[in-house]
């Protein structure tokens, strides 16, 4: 009898175990609510050889498409939160009371890795080239930052976190202001509100809050946003939150939502999916108007109220921003919504878009470590490098001339600052049209205090 029932357990222990293999055959897991891909299944032999890292990478394919695998996840994330209240996946931060945050958003919240000064500088000289290019176009320029959730709403944080009395954003809004940047502060207009208007279980705003900062941001741009003042509304349990999927894929508490009872009279253009797609056109018969907005996720919910107040829209979230399509679709209003914990963006990647000619610069010539790298991106000259660390300072401005090796004509072109880990990364796109063609040299300039260094230099052949 006791050797039957150890046969038993065994045949028990050996399904367990064998069972997330076997079953993926016939329930495999192809999908994934986390903020990650999906490992793809592994080539045994590449271009290169054999491949080496084969066993690892089926390792990682097993661990992500496993039999069932969004049931396993969810029974271990209810058995983790409900035993030790923790959280199963290092994206979420379990609360109090059933609050969920992200935990992307834990450097603001403690005041870590805050942007250094050449940072805060580098970031405010992007956006004041993106405004003046914008204006340059005819438009009006307007940047909103969505807060993060526990920048608002830190009531039902961990208590082994706290709050810093410093963060990037609250750094910055008063510069912004100060360099007369449009911005619109939607930090100030959310706090001065008791209402919570972000879900509880989702690191997003729900459709209330979405339409405080439509308001705010028709306000900014003198347009008429008293139209949902007295519109009624019902509230109704169909939401599901981002972060709940994140932790429990298969269990997700529905959140009440408000649904406004308004006839909505703008359609799309272009084939849509959600309102999350990439690029996404809009008309209103009623309305006049054009808008151009490049946005995040926050402007999933934000989408309606602003496609309803314009004749057309033009909503995208394709990066790096092709400015260049202002000219395409001459908008009166350009708008830039970045979520408070992705601010680095504006110092990670250049947008597209003709970069501004300065005077020429006369500089002497410094034997420095200044990288420069240039090639053709479609119909631009994209050119970016490092600037060496003994030639940056804090206001250390950079510029790139180009230089006509037959003619010796020289044009001369402010960059866009980038964030390396020297600090003195630069970036910009020329357009082709406006380069000469055959031999060129470009050079790197640094400006400090008035003190100007040629810092590098290559040569290049361009064709257009």
């Amino acid at each position: 009898m006791k050797h039957k029932k150890y046969i038993c357990y065994l045949i028990v222990v050996w399904a367990v175990l064998i069972f997330p293999f076997a079953g993926m055959a016939f329930w495999p897991s192809n999908e994934t609510t986390e903020n990650t891909e999906l490992a793809s299944w592994p080539e045994l032999k590449t271009e290169e050889g054999w491949n080496k890292e084969y066993m690892s990478q089926m390792g990682a394919y097993f661990e992500d498409h496993f039999a069932l695998r969004q049931y396993w996840v969810t029974a271990n994330a209810l058995l983790r939160s409900t035993l030790f209240y923790t959280s199963a996946t290092d994206q979420v931060v379990l609360g109090s009371e059933d609050w969920l945050y992200y935990s992307g958003t834990l450097d603001d919240y403690l005041g870590k890795n805050l942007f250094s000064e050449r940072e805060k500088f580098a970031l405010l000289h992007n956006l004041k080239l993106i405004q003046e290019y914008v204006e340059g176009q005819g438009s009006q320029f307007i940047l909103m930052v969505p807060p993060n959730k526990n920048s608002l709403y830190d009531e039902h944080m961990p208590s082994h976190y706290q709050k810093a009395d410093v963060s990037n954003l609250w750094e910055l809004t008063e510069a912004l202001k100060e360099e007369e940047i449009g911005y619109v502060d939607l930090l100030e207009e959310f706090s001065k509100t008791e209402e919570t208007l972000y879900f509880q279980r989702d690191s997003h705003w729900n459709s209330k809050g979405a339409l405080l900062a439509y308001c705010t941001l028709m306000e900014q741009t003198g347009r008429n946003f008293e139209t949902y003042r007295n519109v009624p509304y019902d509230l109704k349990k169909e939401h599901s939150g981002d972060l709940d999927e994140m932790l429990f894929p298969k269990a997700v508490q529905m959140e009440e939502d408000f649904v406004y009872d308004y006839g909505w009279n703008y359609r799309y253009i272009n084939e849509v999916k959600d309102n999350m797609d990439s690029w996404i056109e809009t008309v209103n018969p009623q309305k006049d108007g054009t808008i151009l907005m490049y946005r995040d996720s926050f402007g999933e919910s934000l989408l309606p109220f602003v496609a309803e107040a314009y004749g057309r829209a033009y909503f995208s979230r394709l990066v790096p921003y092709n400015l260049l399509q202002i000219g395409q679709y001459g908008p009166d209003t350009v708008v830039i919504e970045k979520v408070e914990r992705n601010l680095d963006d504006f110092i990670q990647q250049a947008p597209i878009m003709t970069y501004p000619q300065r005077e020429n610069i006369s500089a002497p010539e410094a034997k420095t470590d200044t990288t420069i790298l240039a090639e053709k991106s479609g119909s631009f000259l994209e050119v970016q490098g490092i600037l060496d660390e003994d030639y940056l300072d804090t206001k250390t401005e950079i510029y790139v001339s180009v230089r006509n090796e037959a003619t010796m004509e020289t044009k001369t072109y402010e960059a866009f600052y980038t964030s390396t880990e020297e600090g003195g990364g630069f970036q910009l796109y020329l357009s082709g049209g406006s380069l000469w063609e055959g031999e060129l040299r470009l050079s790197v300039i640094a400006v400090n205090g008035g003190q100007a260094f040629l810092t590098g230099s290559t040569n290049i052949t361009w064709e257009i």
